[in-house]
């Protein structure tokens, strides 16, 4: 039949990309008979090629692939998939001969195979179809997969990935590997007991498990082959049966004793899920249903790990910059053919400058422009089926293996769409549908495979019948479907999971950092026009082993949560998600039950809200954490990642890399946001926030004797959005002239306002921790310890919501302080010195010491003395730099040099692009402003008692009034206006002395009753593009404005 066609050619394609000795009759007669048995299957050597990574497969093996598809009876049978030892070996393909042709073909066959693939799996399934075509193939697709779906049993055991190296760090082979013990889906009843599903039944219930998924990366270590990619498992001596053996032997569970084996990165972890989808058709339920349960997740990274990846990071950085010039890298070594080694680095960097300048020249556009024209009238003869002669096949596939892949791509579905246009208005009689075109959307004659049989009504009728299919009905339900309908709901509980940082793996194993967290869960929910995501946290605790003898080794944990001892920092969980030793049963149904009511971190992320109230909605709670500060923490964590100096270049690029894909992200989310303001995308933002307490001792190895506090108090954020109708009232009027009243109903309404309220924020400096902790309790009214007393803030941060309004406020801050009152002694002075200079990280700025003895007693060498080949040669070519690497960066020094005048020539011509609008842009209006104020400032300077017996004796007080900051951003200036009030300084010196001796500087006026600011500051700073540079500021581009009024000293 066409569907058992139709599976056979997707297995043929897939499997013939990766297996070596596969057989497409085998699989053929079986797919004819139901069922297909394929064993003992080897992986191809070029079957890692899609990654573009130098990699070769030693040993790639499947012991055996099982596929049960009852095609004619899927109503009936149910769907198996089994799937058994999958083994890979995997090396660095380094320091072999380098071959053209096979290097050539290699790269030609994955750019083809994933052009293929991209265009059988994503193009052809909607290609030339009808929206209400598009939306019926998409519910019989669905039908059908619902009824594979419903009793497909999935079983993969025993998947064991590994990656040996013995030539990125030299003397040091590692071995990093991916494995799994089982992964298995079945159909479950409600009570998620393997069972039969029958065909009438309204709800699905499948249950996946997961079993031991673990990652390592195994330091210094015995490999199973030479970690080399050069020669393949055989050649190397590698016995298959034993590798086999070895292989299964190294999967193991978490409580398995050969776990200790292992340098693992993702401790082996279990896990469930459940699947509930929902066929009745019913609103007040889930479409789909997902319960994920893990028990722990555990990343451990060590410092011989961290060196190694550095290592193959650099290894693969030279291999993706060098292999452009690998066929024109010369057969000898420097010493044996200087000259030919001295024209390749000509070469190397002259073609690279060519093949720059060549880009845009008019020629090579021509001929882009002719190879787009043939290629498409080529492909659109293919796609009628046309004969192609012998010369127009070689053509073809000449121009296939000269394009890249996104031109092939494009120009494909211009050729498409060429097609698509020529039979617009052609009568053709109607062909009957077939197979394929329901399944894969092949609505063309042309594009149906000569394998695709035509399908009668009764046969379209009858596989109806069996996948519950029916057009009408599945149209009318996407179009009634109500808004608070839930397509997708998943949730996910983690009960524990943790990350450490670990120093000498080998020996003491020291670990420097080890976060851990617990109880996180999280909820995703799709409805029809909206999005929800809910997270929270448990609990969190951060412990600090950089330092022996640490007296605060939990230095992060949530405030007044009870400490955790160090022998139960991680608990082993059994099957059941719950610690081994506890003898009580949970169900999963309800793993979600009990859990927390007031978690550590809880956020939740809706877009569309149901209501309607905003676009998007975020509420965010968090919990106050205590945070003991050691500055050899900080040292030892920044110590763990510095690269060493050699390895800096690759770091480099790969941060290059990083940033380049970071800018354009920024670039993306700055079109999103400048599309979602124009559109007013309202954000309702709920925050509230209990800051952290962060306390700094002045030793964390004995008692201190000094302690500060910082106690940021809570924050809070609210959003004050304006209503959808008078939203629209105004922007009604965007294009117009606003009237006084209009500008005065703007001046409240026309912002999208956060108001943010910053409270009970404070510093104290004390003696022990223990003692300065006390004089935070509520019921404690002393501030012998304070520094800063508690402040209050509230900020307004307003957006406006109409941009192009050329008169607006684009963007404004304006905060307010009612006090804010400081003290400081002589003893808290110094106090303070003596730990600033403890708080402040030592970093140490010497040489990078030697790197771990080889077993040969020596350093670590460069690389071009450390491998030979068979024939001595060194691996200069591929582990260090080569003479081209000086020219290569002489070339991009001039590359960048070239560039910078490149940009200032266009900052030139865009700088006159630029003069033309000037005429668009209103030179008062403020893309900026911040405002503050400040009702009372006020500065205690006390003298403390020598023997510490009698409290601080207070000598002065400096109170400032009424202090105000103004400053505002246009397009051409820049202004800033500082006003204060009044200021005093008092003396406390005296005991009783007389009001009119109080005051040693006061600036209060005795004589008139007219309030004035005693200081006005106006500084201006005018930009030379100004429409009125010259005539109203007199080309005068700095303007600085004084004025003091009167002050009292005695």
């Amino acid at each position: 039949m066409v569907l058992e066609s139709l599976v056979a050619n997707l297995l043929n394609r897939f499997l013939g990309m990766y297996v070596r000795n596969f057989d497409p009759k085998q699989l053929n007669v079986g797919i004819w008979s139901g069922e297909v048995k394929l064993t003992n299957l080897e992986l191809r050597r070029e079957a890692l090629d899609q990654f573009h990574l130098p990699l070769n497969v030693i040993e790639g093996h499947i012991s055996s692939l099982v596929l049960q598809i009852p095609l004619s009876n899927l109503r009936g049978k149910p769907v198996r998939i089994n799937i058994e030892d999958i083994f890979l070996l995997a090396a660095p393909k380094e320091d072999e001969e380098y071959n053209v042709e096979e290097e050539e073909n290699r790269a030609h066959s994955v750019k083809m195979e994933k052009l293929d693939s991209v265009e059988m799996l994503k193009e052809r399934n909607t290609e030339g179809m009808s929206k209400e075509e598009q939306a019926k193939n998409q519910s019989f697709t669905a039908a059908l997969t619902t009824t594979i779906i419903d009793n497909v049993q999935i079983q993969v055991k025993n998947v064991h990935i590994r990656y040996e190296d013995s030539i990125s760090t030299p003397g040091h082979p590692f071995a990093a590997g991916l494995t799994l013990q089982e992964l298995s889906a079945v159909s479950t009843d409600e009570n998620w007991r393997p069972t039969w599903i029958q065909s009438t039944s309204d709800t699905t219930h499948k249950l996946a498990t997961l079993g031991s998924l673990a990652l390592y990366w195994d330091t210094d270590t015995k490999l199973l082959g030479t970690g080399t990619g050069q020669q393949d498992a055989k050649a190397q001596g590698i016995d298959h049966d034993d590798i086999l053996k070895k292989f299964r032997d190294m999967i193991v569970k978490s409580d398995d004793p050969g776990i200790s084996e292992h340098q693992y990165i993702l401790k082996p972890v279990s896990g469930r899920a459940g699947v509930e989808m929902d066929k009745s058709g019913k609103t007040d339920r889930p479409k789909t249903k997902a319960r994920l349960l893990f028990n722990e997740l555990g990343f451990v990274l060590d410092d011989q790990q961290y060196r190694d990846v550095l290592m193959l990071v650099d290894l693969f950085h030279y291999f993706i910059r060098h292999q452009e010039y690998r066929k024109l890298q010369p057969a000898k070594r420097p010493n044996e053919d200087p000259k030919a080694w001295l024209q390749f680095a000509g070469k190397a960097v002259l073609d690279r400058i060519h093949d720059r300048n060549k880009q845009w020249s008019w020629a090579n556009i021509a001929s882009r422009r002719d190879d787009r024209k043939r290629y498409i009238e080529l492909f659109k003869k293919k796609k009628k089926e046309t004969p192609l002669t012998p010369e127009e096949t070689k053509e073809l596939e000449a121009l296939e293996r000269k394009l890249s892949y996104e031109d092939l791509r494009f120009w494909r579905s211009l050729a498409r769409n060429q097609l698509r246009k020529e039979n617009v208005g052609v009568k053709k009689a109607p062909a009957k549908a077939t197979w394929g075109s329901y399944i894969w959307g092949a609505k063309k004659e042309e594009e149906t495979s000569a394998d695709d049989g035509q399908m009668t009504e009764e046969q379209r009728n009858e596989l109806y019948k069996a996948i519950d299919f029916s057009e009408k009905e599945q149209l009318a339900e996407a179009v009634d479907m109500p808004k608070e309908a839930i397509k997708l709901q998943v949730d996910m509980n983690l009960k524990t999971g943790g990350f450490t940082l670990r120093r000498d793996p080998h020996g003491k194993k020291t670990d420097i950092l080890h976060l851990s967290f617990d109880d996180f869960s999280t909820e995703f929910v799709q409805r029809t026009d909206s999005t929800l995501v809910d997270l929270s946290l448990g609990g969190m605790r951060l412990f600090d082993g950089s330092t022996e003898g640490n007296l605060f080794e939990q230095m992060l944990r949530v405030k007044d949560a009870s400490p955790v001892p160090k022998g139960k920092r991680i608990e082993e969980l059994g099957d059941d998600g719950k610690p081994k030793n506890d003898k009580t049963d949970e169900k999963m149904e309800e793993s979600d039950g009990d859990e927390d009511d007031d978690p550590f971190f809880a956020l939740q992320f809706e877009q569309n809200p149901i209501d309607g109230h905003a676009d998007t909605a975020v509420t965010v709670k968090l919990k106050a954490m205590e945070i003991i500060y050691n500055p050899n923490f900080v040292v030892q964590v920044t110590k763990f990642f510095k690269p060493p100096t050699q390895h800096m270049e690759s770091i480099n690029a790969l941060m290059e890399s990083a940033g380049s894909t970071v800018e354009g992200l920024r670039q993306q989310t700055r079109a999103g946001l400048e599309f979602a303001l124009t559109e007013h995308k309202t954000v309702d933002v709920q925050l509230d926030l209990q800051a952290p307490l962060i306390i700094v001792p002045d030793s964390v190895i004995k008692k201190s004797s000094i302690c500060l506090i910082l106690d940021a108090g809570h924050i809070s954020v609210r959003s004050d959005l304006i209503d959808k109708k008078t939203l629209a009232d105004i922007q009604s009027k965007q294009k117009q002239q606003y009237t006084d009243k209009d500008f005065k109903q703007l001046e409240t309404l026309m912002y999208d306002k956060f108001r943010v309220k910053l409270q009970d924020t404070q510093v104290l400096i004390g003696s022990t921790v223990e003692d300065t902790r006390k004089t935070l309790e509520p019921d404690n009214n002393s501030r012998a310890y304070h520094i800063v007393d508690r402040i209050n803030m509230d900020l307004t941060i307003a957006a406006c919501i109409i941009p192009k309004a050329g008169d607006l406020t684009k963007f404004s801050i304006t905060g307010h302080l009612p006090v804010l009152h400081a003290m400081i002694s002589d003893s808290k002075y110094k106090s303070l010195m003596k730990l600033l200079d403890f708080a402040i990280p030592k970093m140490d700025d010497a040489p990078d010491k030697a790197r771990p003895m080889s077993p040969e007693g020596q350093r670590t060498r460069p690389r071009q003395k450390s491998i030979m080949d068979q024939s001595g040669r060194p691996r200069q070519s591929s582990i260090s730099s080569t003479d081209d690497d000086s020219l290569e960066a002489n070339e991009k020094a001039s590359e960048v040099a070239r560039k910078r005048d490149h940009d200032k020539a266009v900052q030139s011509s865009s700088g006159k692009h630029e003069d033309k609008s000037k005429g668009d842009v209103n030179p008062e209006q403020r893309n900026f402003e911040f405002k503050f104020t400040v009702d009372k400032l006020q500065g205690s300077l006390y003298r403390s008692d020598p023997d510490g017996k009698k409290p601080d004796q207070l000598l002065v007080d400096l109170i400032a009034e009424t202090f105000g900051l103004e400053f505002y951003q246009r397009a051409y200036d820049i202004v800033a206006d500082v006003k204060l009030r009044t200021f005093t300084i008092e003396d406390h010196v005296e005991a009783s002395p007389q009001p009119e001796f109080r005051n040693l500087i006061s600036s209060e006026v005795t004589d008139t009753d007219k309030k004035q600011d005693l200081l006005t500051v106006h500084f201006q700073k005018v930009n030379n593009d100004h429409p009125e540079f010259k005539t109203k500021y007199e080309s005068i581009a700095t303007n600085l404005d004084v004025a003091l009024s009167t002050m009292n000293l005695l």
